[in-house]
C-alpha cells in the first residue's frame, strides 16, 4: 500500500475515505465521504422547514477511529491545552423534524424518514436503535431504505449508494452506547438547524460509560457524521481502552504532553490546499489521481477560469453551471487547459460547476459576487 496526498481530483471507488498509520491502539481516523445531496433531497428539506438549506451538492461526511481488535473508544474531549473542534466554512445541515445533535437512540423508523439518515451528529458508535454506523463497504446487510423515496443520489464521487439498488447504507446491528454530554451545553446547538460552523470545547467531552468498540473485524467506532456544502474540517482528542482492564491511552491533535500520543489524522481538512489530514491507504492507480481542475476566482464576478491540469495527457471535457435548485444556466465544451466561462448574466448567489471527462465528473462550488 502506498501512501498519498489527496489533490483535487476524479476517483472511481467504491468507498471514498482518508486513513493513515498510527501508534499503538489507534490506527488512524477514516472520513468516509457517506452521501451527496441532489435537489429531491433539497426540496424534501425544504418543505419540511429546514433553517439552513440542503443545498444541492452537499457531502456528508463519516468520521470513524480505527482501532487495533480489542480496543475500545471512551471519549472525545477538549481542554486547554488541546481544543476539540469541528468546523465547516459554511453551516451544517440537520433533518429539521427527526435531527439531533448528539445520538440519542432514534428509532429505525424515524432514521428512514425523510433526510435523517444524514443529519450531523456527533456519537460513539451509534446511529439507530439496534444500528451502529460502519464503512458502507464493510456493511453486508444493505439498506434500511428512505419512506420518501430521496437519499437515492448516485454520484461515483461518494462510492456506494445508501438507498436503492446495491445500496449499503453504513448501518449494522449493534448495541449503541447513548453518550454522555459533559462540560458542553449551547456549543453543540450548530449541529441542530442552528446558525453557526464551528463546534469547539476546551472543558468538555462526549463519553461512552465502558467504551465502544466496532461491530466489523477492522474495528472502525463511527465518532460522528456531518453534512455541509462547504470545506469540512476537525481537530480530535480521544481517549480509548486497551485491552489490559483499568488501562486506557490519551490521544491529541498536536504538541503531546507526558503519555500522551498523537496521529497525523486526528486533524483534517476536506479542502487538500487547507492542510492536514489529507491520506489515503490504497492502492490507486495513476489514472485515479492524475485529472485535476481549478475554478478561479472564486467568488467569481463577470467571469471565471476553469483549468485542468495533472499527470495525464489532457483531453476535451464538458462544463456544466447550475443553480441550486439543479437548473443548468451555463453549458459548454473546453478543447483547452484553460477556459473562459461568462457568469455576467447570472445572478448573484451559490452556484454548482460540474467537469465532466472520459465518464468522470468533479464538482465544486462557485460564489458569484
Amino acid at each position: 500500500m502506498k501512501k498519498i496526498v489527496l489533490p483535487i481530483c476524479f476517483f472511481a471507488l467504491s468507498s471514498l475515505f482518508t486513513k493513515m498509520h498510527a501508534q499503538a491502539g489507534l490506527e488512524g481516523i477514516v472520513v468516509e465521504k457517506f452521501y451527496i445531496s441532489n435537489a429531491a433531497d433539497s426540496i424534501d428539506a425544504v418543505n419540511n422547514g429546514a433553517v439552513y438549506p440542503l443545498y444541492v451538492g452537499s457531502t456528508t461526511y463519516r468520521v470513524y477511529a480505527n482501532l487495533l481488535p480489542g480496543y475500545k473508544v471512551i471519549q472525545m474531549f477538549g481542554n486547554a491545552a488541546h481544543p476539540l473542534q469541528i468546523e465547516t466554512s459554511t453551516a451544517f445541515y440537520n433533518d429539521p423534524n427527526f435531527g439531533f445533535k448528539v445520538y440519542q437512540g432514534t428509532s429505525v423508523n424515524n432514521t428512514k424518514k425523510n433526510t435523517t439518515l444524514i443529519d450531523s451528529y456527533i456519537t460513539v458508535g451509534g446511529v439507530a436503535n439496534g444500528l451502529v454506523g460502519v464503512l458502507k463497504a464493510e456493511d453486508t446487510d444493505g439498506s434500511i431504505g428512505n419512506l420518501q423515496g430521496i437519499l437515492a443520489n448516485t454520484d461515483p464521487q461518494m462510492g456506494l449508494p445508501i438507498t436503492g439498488t446495491n445500496a449499503q447504507d453504513g448501518l449494522m446491528p449493534g448495541m449503541p452506547i447513548i453518550p454522555n454530554v459533559l462540560g458542553i451545553s449551547t456549543e453543540l446547538d450548530i449541529f441542530d438547524q442552528t446558525a453557526g460552523s464551528s463546534f469547539s470545547t476546551t472543558n468538555g467531552a462526549i463519553a461512552a460509560l465502558g467504551g465502544m468498540d466496532g461491530v466489523t473485524p477492522s474495528n472502525h467506532v463511527l465518532l460522528g457524521q456531518f453534512t455541509t456544502n462547504g470545506e469540512f474540517s476537525f481537530k480530535l482528542n480521544l481517549q480509548i481502552l486497551t485491552p489490559t482492564a483499568g488501562v486506557s491511552e490519551t490521544y491529541v491533535a498536536d504538541t503531546p504532553n507526558g503519555s500522551e500520543l498523537t496521529d497525523t489524522t486526528l486533524i483534517y481538512h476536506s479542502n487538500p490546499n487547507g492542510g492536514g489530514g489529507a491520506g489515503l491507504e490504497e492502492a490507486l492507480t495513476e489514472s485515479e489521481l492524475s485529472i485535476q481542475y481549478q475554478v478561479y476566482p472564486n467568488p467569481a464576478n463577470e467571469s471565471f477560469a476553469i483549468r485542468q491540469s495533472g499527470n495525464m495527457m489532457q483531453s476535451d471535457f464538458d462544463y456544466l453551471v447550475t443553480d441550486l435548485s439543479g437548473k443548468t444556466v451555463v453549458a459548454g465544451h473546453a478543447k483547452t487547459k484553460n477556459t473562459m466561462v461568462d457568469t455576467s448574466s447570472l445572478r448573484t448567489g451559490i452556484y454548482l460547476v460540474t467537469m465532466t471527462q472520459d465518464g468522470l465528473t468533479y464538482t465544486t462550488k462557485l460564489i458569484k459576487q
